[in-house]
């Protein structure tokens, strides 16, 4: 959830957050004069809104119709088992789930995914989980990119008064480095095959989860497939309180504005299945036939520490408690939808031995992250039931 995120916040800077009280007597009176311009809507422009030149490729979480597409893509082949990845947030911890799938992916064992989703940290893998073996590599690359040591870079004063303590730019040129013309066309391609790549954002402006079809970005091709792909895991991955909001660009009719989109972990760490299909009996044609494998790039056990006596500890060790009970939660729900499918669940999480640090962006750290997710999958201890 985005409560790690802000525990590691707490944590990192304490001296920005709890600075002199000029400096925060100074940004709160400035905060309150500065307001971003954003061109006005209501909410039935909204309900009618797409990205501009894009037609059908996003769903509201608890749109019956996002239920029915992954429906189609899970019952493609009839007499087979349909398998489904989701992968969590986490920030730097999305390190230990990419050495992960990369081990598992080189192993050969690794199934070829009807579904893959993705969640902050998780969006960014999940495309190249998606596309298959040989961009394998890349999620090795990516993480050993030195450009992921310098994702957090201070904003100053700025970032007091604006949203977002760090700058967006180093994160949108990650992205960017990634998300080339040919992994488009390989995300295409396999949409076309029946396969979905979904990622999630959250819309401040209408509180509601969205999931975008990447792969029907990808399909209409050129520029303006790649532009919106790398908005949408820019915005997937976009913190509240760390990096500045995502504003998509949509139409409605004949008026234009901006959407504002943060990191889906506001609203749960992983999507695995939809909010209808939660509320409801599965579907005949579902039953018994997905197994659903669940990266959490964080701790999901209880770790036990002395928790120091003063205000930042307790704040960041209260934040954490709150979080793992948030996942516990929304694991237990999927685990009781899974069941009453028979759908067979495997869930990969960060081990007790690893450090819990989603600002840790370090190279060091992030590369022994990654070490630490291939070194779980080769000793076949990974995934639990």
């Amino acid at each position: 959830m985005l409560i790690s995120d802000q525990a590691a916040l707490i944590k990192r800077r304490p001296t920005l957050l709890f600075g002199p009280m000029a400096l925060c007597a100074m940004a709160a009176l400035l905060s309150g004069c500065i307001t971003l311009p954003r061109a006005s809507f209501t909410l039935s422009q909204q309900a009618m809104a797409e990205p501009f030149g894009f037609d059908h490729v996003r769903f509201a979480a608890d749109d019956p119709a996002l239920a029915a597409m992954m429906r189609r893509a899970i019952t493609a082949d009839p007499l087979a088992r349909a398998d489904i990845l989701a992968i969590s947030g986490g920030g730097a911890n999305g390190a230990y789930g990419a050495g992960l799938l990369y081990a598992w992916s080189r192993s050969g064992r690794e199934p070829r995914f009807q579904l893959v989703t993705g969640v902050s940290t998780g969006a960014l893998a999940a495309p190249l989980a998606f596309v298959g073996p040989r961009w394998n590599d890349k999620l090795r690359t990516a993480y050993a990119n030195p450009q992921v040591q310098r994702l957090l870079r201070n904003r100053g004063l700025l970032g007091l008064l604006t949203p977002g303590f760090y700058s967006r730019g180093p994160l949108q040129d990650l992205v960017k480095s990634y998300v080339t013309d040919a992994l488009i066309e390989a995300v295409a391609a396999e949409h076309e095959k029946g396969r979905r790549l979904l990622v999630a954002t959250t819309d401040l402006d209408t509180e509601r989860l969205v999931i975008w079809d990447m792969g029907a970005i990808a399909v209409h091709g050129g520029p303006e497939a790649r532009r919106l792909f790398t908005e949408v895991l820019v915005a997937a991955a976009s913190v509240p309180g760390v990096f500045p909001p995502a504003m998509i660009s949509v139409q409605a009719g004949g008026s234009r504005f901006a959407e504002m989109h943060v990191d889906a972990q506001t609203q749960g760490a992983f999507f695995a299945v939809p909010e209808s299909a939660l509320l409801q009996d599965p579907a005949e044609d579902l039953r018994n036939r997905v197994n659903l494998y669940i990266v959490i790039n964080g701790h999901l056990d209880r770790v036990f520490a002395v928790t120091p006596r003063a205000t930042l500890p307790v704040l960041g060790r209260a934040f954490d408690v709150a979080n793992k009970a948030a996942i516990r939660t929304i694991l237990l729900e999927t685990a009781q939808s899974c069941r009453m499918a028979g759908c067979s669940l495997k869930i990969a999480a960060l081990p007790a031995s690893v450090e819990d640090k989603p600002l840790d962006f370090g190279l060091h750290h992030v590369r022994d992250l990654f070490a630490a997710g291939v070194l779980a999958e080769q000793r076949g201890d990974a995934w639990r039931p």
